[in-house]
């Protein structure tokens, strides 16, 4: 089945901002493995001044679920990017931090992020 636009209907170009955000997550998963949620949550952390720093921040600078927020630091956790473990003053906190594999990962990320970023979303070219 071949999907089409009804009759008499345009199919507009997406705003550039989605557009470049859409070409951002394609390449963060071809060239680091990570979703554009993965490289969030890995800058959230790399950028964090207090180190570790505690799932429920994460949870907030998302406006993620906690369920969905579990789900994203299993994974980050599993390919050896972040550490995990409860905090030793209150064990109802867990607390994740980078590993030198996922900093190193947010690094090449971010380089790749910023060139893709400058080149799609910078000052347009005037025609001459």
């Amino acid at each position: 089945m071949i999907d089409r636009d009804p009759p008499g209907t345009t199919w507009q170009e997406p705003p550039r901002i989605l557009r470049t955000l859409g070409l951002l997550h394609g390449e963060l998963r071809v060239h680091h493995g990570l979703s554009l949620h993965d490289y969030l949550v890995l800058g959230a952390l790399a950028e964090a001044p207090a180190h570790p720093l505690p799932v429920a921040h994460l949870t907030e600078f998302l406006s993620e679920s906690g369920d969905r927020m579990s789900y994203l630091l299993r994974g980050l956790q599993a390919a050896g990017l972040i550490e995990r473990r409860r905090r030793t003053a209150d064990r109802r906190t867990v607390e994740v931090s980078l590993t030198e594999a996922g900093r190193a990962r947010f690094g090449d990320a971010e380089r790749t992020a910023r060139t893709l970023l400058g080149r799609h979303l910078g000052p347009r070219k005037e025609a001459a």
